[in-house]
């Protein structure tokens, strides 16, 4: 009893991902009533720490060696464009998403340039402490009620980036899952069991409900806590409720399908991904961290990783839990309302740097690259590209802003909607940007 008394008390004093009752009255007060009924949904694989473009989407086999590297170019379904010799599968089927070459941007400091990413408002230079602006998945969040009250609109596996609520209150950011779902006694703690009946459940949402109203009375010394309404009822069957359940449950899944995702963080969370969106989820965001031999972040610098080994090593898992996801998502009839984006806020330096023998490439926001699947949009591109160096776009150059307008467009979110900022301010959800037309034309 002791543990429910804790997490009751959590639920209500609104510590972390856990004050969902806030989140349903605040999504029900505000949400856009245009798109409260649409069913699209986002999965956002975020790449943190930069990965690098040669090793993945544009590589330079012609280039010097000092700027080539050590791995080989593969051909893939498009003429004349190559990957990284890491990503045999996504080469075999790059006619089924889409990849940007010529992504920029100003900053090639972590912090700043995810913030120019995630919330579309540019940054550069050193910036500490909290974002400045929501970032995309709490706009999305706060912008829709859910495709269902049995479940949450937000799911972070953990959260995705560094970004934040900002101004918008914590109340929009995601339910945090922190746990690694390839690990056997995987669960999310406080949703219904397995095999519980109707009455069992039933008898312990009313006692659950009944200790909400005994804490109210005796632990609220301050008066925080609101009468029990629909929305900490709702709160209540998200959290003990089997549609939740049933959703983060990875053993309903085949086995064969599991091992064709790969039996990995990065494969098992690409898969409880997928089985979110199809449940219902808004939103759900992935710290895509494939784990390498030296450390699971894209930061490869010469200093603590080898940038040509670490992707030998997480090169094929990514690759595996791509091409699986995308099968799947297709497979399933959701790629017309699932679109799914893997992106990190910069790619890495053009010419390699060693360090005791050691090499690696630093932080570079004038080029990188970024793939997009799905939403009902056009698939099968290569679009912009960068100067025979990777050092910059020299076609079609693309900016975070863009990128983040054709999600909103997908997502049935107006761009231009204002919020108003901690200093009264109004300030639009996208300062600039336009949806990519080759993706929507």
């Amino acid at each position: 009893m002791s543990r429910r008394r804790s997490f009751l008390k959590q639920l209500f004093a609104g510590v972390g991902a856990l004050n969902l009752p806030n989140v349903l009255r605040l999504q029900s007060q505000a949400a856009d009533r245009d798109t409260a009924n649409r069913r699209t949904s986002l999965i956002v694989l975020w790449q943190d720490g930069g990965p690098s473009h040669f090793e993945t989407f544009d590589p330079k086999p012609l280039a010097p060696a000092e700027i080539r590297g050590a791995l080989g170019a593969i051909s893939t379904r498009h003429p004349g464009i190559n990957f990284c010799e890491v990503l045999p599968g996504l080469a075999a089927m790059a006619d089924k998403f889409t990849i940007f070459r010529s992504l920029h941007q100003a900053s090639s400091a972590h912090v700043s340039a995810t913030h120019t990413f995630v919330t579309g408002y540019d940054r550069t230079g050193v910036i500490k402490g909290p974002p400045d602006n929501p970032d995309m998945c709490v706009v999305i969040n706060r912008m829709r009620t859910g495709h269902d009250t049995s479940l949450p609109s937000y799911v972070g596996l953990p959260g995705q980036s560094r970004g934040g609520s900002a101004y918008l209150g914590s109340a929009f950011g995601p339910l945090k899952i922190k746990d690694d779902p390839s690990q056997p006694k995987f669960k999310v703690e406080n949703l219904s069991l397995e095999g519980e009946s109707s009455r069992s459940r039933f008898d312990r949402r009313s006692r659950l409900l009944t200790e909400f109203d005994r804490l109210k009375r005796n632990i609220d010394a301050s008066g925080q806590m609101d009468a029990l309404d629909e929305f900490q009822r709702q709160a209540v069957d998200i959290l003990t409720g089997t549609a939740a359940a049933r959703a983060f449950d990875l053993s309903r899944e085949n086995p064969r399908l599991r091992r064709r995702y790969g039996m990995h963080k990065a494969g098992q969370q690409a898969l409880l991904a997928r089985r979110l969106v199809e449940a219902g989820v808004s939103v759900v965001g992935v710290r895509f961290q494939p784990p390498g031999p030296w450390h699971d972040s894209w930061d490869d610098h010469p200093c603590g990783t080898h940038v040509f080994g670490t992707m030998k090593g997480r090169g094929p898992l990514m690759d595996q839990a791509l091409t699986a996801l995308i099968e799947d998502l297709g497979n399933r009839g959701l790629d017309q309302r699932v679109m799914v984006l893997l992106a990190g806020e910069f790619g890495r330096t053009p010419r390699i740097r060693n360090h005791n023998g050691v090499p690696g490439r630093d932080h570079w926001g004038p080029a990188g690259c970024a793939m997009v699947y799905g939403g009902g949009m056009r698939m099968g591109q290569v679009i912009g590209a960068t100067n025979r160096h990777g050092e910059r776009p020299s076609q079609r150059p693309i900016k975070p802003q863009d990128v983040l307008a054709t999600v909103y467009r997908h997502m049935g979110i107006n761009p231009r909607h204002e919020f108003v900022n901690f200093a009264g301010r109004p300030l639009p959800i996208l300062p600039h940007g336009e949806p990519i037309d080759e993706l929507i034309g």
